[in-house]
């Protein structure tokens, strides 16, 4: 409050204590007229007073009231902010107006980020009472479980209907869950999260469709491939291209002797030498993008995989290596013959190499048939895959060997995928098996 309201105040209260002296010393010499005239003058006093501060404090209490209801409306004009008070509360209302502009804002980014994801997200709240409001939920959430976009938890939850049970909780999980849409059973990939705050508690629900882990797998795995490749051309042509620049400038030499001649022989043979290396990479990478569509017929299970262990018994014997495959029963598949070889050869071969400094080494192979699948799996007790590694098995010209090409697994994985197969490892400890899965 400035000076000049300070004097005024203390003017009016001093005017009043005057009227009350003068009024209690005319009643006191019974001049009643004069009482009379001197109250009055006291009382209306007194009322302009209050009706000062009631006018000072007004556009205190109504900037008080848009801080407190989050109504910026209120303006304070330049005239009062010349009041030191006045200007205070104007500058806090203005600081309060520009938090809550930001905060819109930035509630209006989130939501449009929130929008713009491919995956369903509804984020919950819950104060320290247990009432629950749905803070946020985006267009793909709705998209998926084909529903209206409710801000009511009490009619959103009658929406989602199984999904409740997995949320209800208000824990933290991962899990593939089915849901009924439309009388139709969809796989979902669920993920939910809990955050805590002084007075809320958040439930983060995010839902994503089967086929977009898949597809995301494959973009990574398609980055992957590209990364190989880009590095095996360059590391091919580097040198190629650097030796080429020499063998030019020893061309240009007037003299040619016996010692430039050999330099020029030993130089065409590495570019001759690394670019076979190079076609045959190519041809690799040939192999499995024109891999041909199985010629399905009804093929027996059990004798393919004894034909293909005849390929490998002399290697058996060489190594000491114990081939354990009692199986005698028929299980009938529909498939290629020649490309289920071909996946069984790759296998048996990653367990021969994984069998370096193995004592009793063992390979052992069983056949299973449950609810119109077949099941062929491969267990070895050689070095096993290593965490490091096991997400990149199945990665075009991936390989831990030495002079291997890296595609027998992705190769093998494309023909069990031809046949609406699957192709699956698990790996601990002295022990890794490779399941083959056909549907019938």
């Amino acid at each position: 409050m400035g000076k000049p309201q300070y004097i005024q105040i203390i003017v009016r209260v001093l005017l009043i204590a005057l009227n009350g002296i003068i009024v209690f010393y005319s009643f006191s010499n019974s001049y009643i007229v004069n009482t009379i005239g001197f109250l009055v003058l006291a009382i209306f006093q007194l009322f302009l007073l209050i009706d000062f501060l009631n006018k000072l404090l007004n556009d205190i209490e109504k900037s008080m009231d848009c801080l407190l209801y989050d109504d910026y409306s209120n303006t304070i004009s330049s005239e009062k902010r010349k009041n030191p008070l006045h200007n205070k509360t104007a500058l806090l209302l203005e600081k309060h107006r520009k938090l809550s502009l930001q905060k819109t804002s930035e509630k209006l980014i989130f939501t449009n980020i929130i929008e713009s994801l491919g995956i369903g997200i509804l984020i919950l709240k819950r104060n320290n009472s247990g009432k629950i409001t749905v803070f946020q939920i985006n267009k793909a959430f709705t998209d998926f479980l084909k529903i209206p976009k409710f801000y009511n938890w009490n009619l959103l939850n009658k929406k989602i209907g199984k999904l409740t049970d997995f949320i209800k909780e208000w824990k933290e999980n991962k899990l593939t869950i089915s849901l009924t849409i439309n009388n139709e059973k969809e796989e979902f990939f669920l993920k939910t999260a809990v955050t805590q705050t002084n007075e809320f508690e958040y439930l983060v629900v995010s839902l994503e469709t089967i086929q977009q882990l898949i597809d995301k797998k494959e973009k990574e795995a398609w980055y992957k491939l590209m990364n190989v490749m880009s590095h095996e051309i360059i590391n091919t042509i580097t040198p190629i291209s650097s030796l080429a620049e020499n063998l030019d400038s020893l061309l240009q030499e007037e003299n040619t002797d016996e010692d430039t001649i050999e330099e020029l022989s030993q130089g065409l043979k590495i570019i001759k030498r690394r670019s076979h290396h190079l076609t045959a990479f190519v041809d690799t990478y040939r192999k499995l993008a024109e891999l041909p569509l199985p010629q399905k017929k009804e093929v027996e299970l059990t004798e393919i995989i004894k034909n293909t262990l005849l390929l490998f018994e002399q290697e058996f014997l060489a190594k000491n290596i114990e081939v354990d495959f009692k199986t005698t029963d028929y299980h009938i598949v529909n498939a290629d013959k020649q490309q289920i070889e071909q996946v069984l050869i790759n296998l048996i071969s990653n367990s021969l190499h994984a069998f370096k400094e193995i004592v009793n080494a063992t390979i052992k192979i069983n056949i299973s048939s449950n609810n119109k699948r077949t099941h062929v799996s491969i267990t070895d007790n050689g070095i096993g895959i290593s965490d490091e590694i096991k997400d990149n098995v199945f990665i075009p010209y991936f390989t831990t060997r030495k002079n291997g090409s890296g595609i027998g697994l992705t190769l093998s994985k494309s023909i069990m995928e031809a046949h609406n197969g699957t192709i699956q490892f698990t790996s601990l400890k002295e022990k890794t098996t490779f399941i083959l899965t056909f549907i019938s």
